[in-house]
């Protein structure tokens, strides 16, 4: 399964059976503004930071023309056509049902959409760049895609069910300028909570699959891999880090001695934030310093910080054909035919990054290996604007076995000396897509609550109605 199958299968298992419903944006037709030149580049630019691309293409020859899929633990659905094309895609929607899609999270015939759509999050932009967005989608090539049904189990295609979600997660309105504080800091909170929509990825859920905001910011799960805490804490999150190297990573995807970014992030990375300007990636650091930390008190320290070289190689030299997997007998012996001719025998990496080191890494470091395993499995593919970072997964390679005495050898040598001994059986669940999430669990009793006060509502609305009707004069 590739990295952005992953991050689509936690838009889709975190966010309420998500997907980007076929149809996406909403009704109330008005006369269109014709667009100019300026509206236009500066909505290729919104887009850009918005990451619009990653969940409507499957296919790079047809930007925008929807069909990918997302593999969610309620069933699979289907970015939708965002192009021009009056037939299967947007061509038809007028300005407000484009905005009301946005803020709303309604569509053009007035169905909800599903909040994997992070509608909760682009309620919070300006109408001007929402129809900025529309400017460009309508300034390309109209494409011609039909998109497959969604399929969703009852009752979870039941779009109805999303005013309950709504009732509790979602609070519609424009960000409004906070004068106390600086422009720099104002641009930065709507671009992370907005445009950027940043919380979605790594803030956790509450019980009813909404953002957990008491702990913003502080990592979530995303099928197999972790969205890490960003937060400023200096343990935990990434209040260790420089201002410039966080610019740094979120512009190329790495920083020598911290991170290397993979799955989700890399993607994030490619698609949308290597675009944005220097001010706008300072305004996000600016603002992500300013939320609260958020702490986990079994973090010892930064994941950045364990590990150290390894020196064993020596011992192994001689031994026959260990880069042939089936004859390795250990970790070690895994970690020399397969690994060390990027990362070096010791683990070091190489000069400037684009073969990590595996000591004073992010992910080796983090205390759950998952992230590691799916490396391992998927491997990496970031596509920066100097060069392209590439990794071959060994998915189909090694079996689960090898891959967890692999990382075992891994962990011990350059990671968490807390880490739990990784077993064969760990590595086919993220193999699988990553364990199910605790809250899957709890999600029919949630729905059920929420209809059962959509139906109270609607219920007491009608009655006070009634008997005003029927007050005498």
């Amino acid at each position: 399964m590739t990295a952005r199958s992953q991050i689509s299968t936690w838009c889709g298992g975190l966010a309420l059976a998500a997907g980007l419903v076929h149809g996406a944006f909403a009704a109330d037709a008005v006369a269109n503004t014709a667009p100019n030149a300026d509206q236009i580049k500066r909505g290729e630019y919104l887009a850009k930071a918005a990451d619009c691309i990653a969940c409507h293409t499957v296919d790079p020859a047809k930007p925008f023309a929807g069909g990918y899929p997302l593999a969610t633990p309620f069933g699979t659905i289907y970015g939708p056509n965002i192009t021009a094309d009056k037939e299967t895609g947007i061509g038809d929607w007028s300005d407000d049902q484009f905005v009301r899609a946005l803020h709303e999270g309604i569509d053009d015939e007035g169905k909800r959409l599903y909040p994997a759509f992070p509608y909760a999050s682009f309620t919070k932009l300006s109408r001007d760049d929402v129809l900025a967005i529309k400017a460009y989608l309508f300034s390309l090539p109209p494409i011609q895609q039909k998109m497959p049904e969604n399929k969703l189990p009852f009752p979870l295609n039941q779009r109805w069910l999303m005013a309950g979600w709504n009732l509790f997660n979602f609070t519609p309105g424009e960000l409004k300028t906070d004068t106390a504080k600086s422009p720099e800091w104002n641009r930065g909170n709507y671009l992370v909570n907005g445009l950027a929509h940043c919380q979605e990825c790594h803030t956790p859920r509450n019980l009813t699959m909404g953002l957990d905001l008491k702990r913003s910011f502080g990592g979530a799960q995303l099928g197999g891999w972790t969205a890490f805490n960003i937060s400023p804490d200096p343990v935990s999150g990434v209040g260790g880090w420089k201002d410039e190297e966080l610019v740094q990573y979120l512009k190329t995807g790495v920083v020598p001695g911290k991170a290397s970014a993979a799955g989700g992030m890399a993607e994030a990375i490619e698609h949308s934030l290597q675009y944005l300007t220097d001010d706008d990636l300072k305004a996000i650091v600016t603002y992500l310093r300013s939320a609260p930390a958020v702490s986990d008190a079994a973090d010892k320290k930064p994941r950045y910080a364990w590990g150290q070289p390894a020196d064993d190689d020596a011992e192994i030299r001689g031994i026959a054909a260990v880069s042939v997997s089936s004859n390795a007998s250990g970790g070690a012996e895994l970690f020399s035919g397969n690994c060390a001719s990027c990362h070096s025998a010791s683990g070091s990496g190489v000069v400037g990054g684009y073969y990590p080191s595996l000591f004073n890494n992010s992910v080796v470091g983090a205390r759950d290996p998952g992230n590691l395993l799916m490396v391992i499995l998927n491997g990496v593919q970031r596509r920066g604007a100097k060069e392209e970072t590439f990794m071959p997964g060994f998915a189909g390679h090694l079996n689960d076995g090898q891959i967890a005495m692999l990382a075992n050898y891994v962990v011990k040598q350059y990671g968490h000396a807390d880490t739990p001994p990784i077993t064969p059986e760990q590595v086919k669940v993220q193999r699988q897509g990553g364990p199910a999430s605790p809250l899957i669990t709890l999600l029919p009793v949630g729905l059920a609550a929420a209809a059962l006060i959509v139906v109270f509502i609607l219920f007491s609305l009608f009655r006070r109605g009634g008997r005003r009707r029927s007050k005498p004069s």
